[in-house]
């Protein structure tokens, strides 16, 4: 499977979630469920990896279910948008901060080890992973300023942006 298809992949949980969550209040505790049984599912072998978008979506979908099916806490329940954008952004830059760029996980899946350490393979997964951290930080600036920002705009700047990864 192409590194683009795996990183897709790595993604549904995520597109599952954001398709499925909504009022009422079981809408969202039913998304939440969905995505975190998908990360297992499709996920299991990048878990035992250290995959970093694979473990940032277990722990948020994992904590997002305790605190929103169980606890029924308001303020998350509130502010889930600005949470699960701000994971995203985290799970980015926090991958090329530790110098393990999340994307360049999944294309050392598709690509022969003697190519790992090449400059270019190395720089080109750095830029990918740079691209969607700029992309994930846009969507959670559109959701800081959601309240301003007329309904299609808001869509166009965080849903947009998005669809503007995948193609990239």
């Amino acid at each position: 499977m192409k590194d683009s298809l795996k990183i897709l992949l790595g993604f549904l949980p995520w597109i599952l979630f954001g398709l499925l969550a909504g009022p009422p209040l079981t809408r969202l505790e039913a998304a939440l469920a969905v995505a975190w049984a998908a990360t297992l599912a499709l996920g299991w072998k990048q878990l035992h990896k250290g995959f970093f978008l694979t473990w940032g979506s277990l722990l948020f979908f994992s904590f997002g279910l305790i605190l929103v099916a169980f606890l029924k806490n308001l303020w998350v329940i509130g502010h889930m948008d600005l949470l699960a954008r701000t994971t995203l952004a985290v799970i980015a830059w926090g991958s090329i901060i530790a110098g393990r760029p999340f994307t360049l996980q999944y294309a050392r899946e598709s690509v022969p080890e003697a190519y790992w350490s090449a400059p270019q393979f190395i720089h080109t997964g750095y830029f990918i992973s740079l691209v969607w951290g700029i992309i994930f930080l846009g969507a959670l600036g559109a959701s800081l300023f959601r309240p301003y920002l007329a309904g299609w705009l808001y869509h166009l700047l965080a849903t947009g942006s998005m669809f503007l990864g995948i193609i990239f």
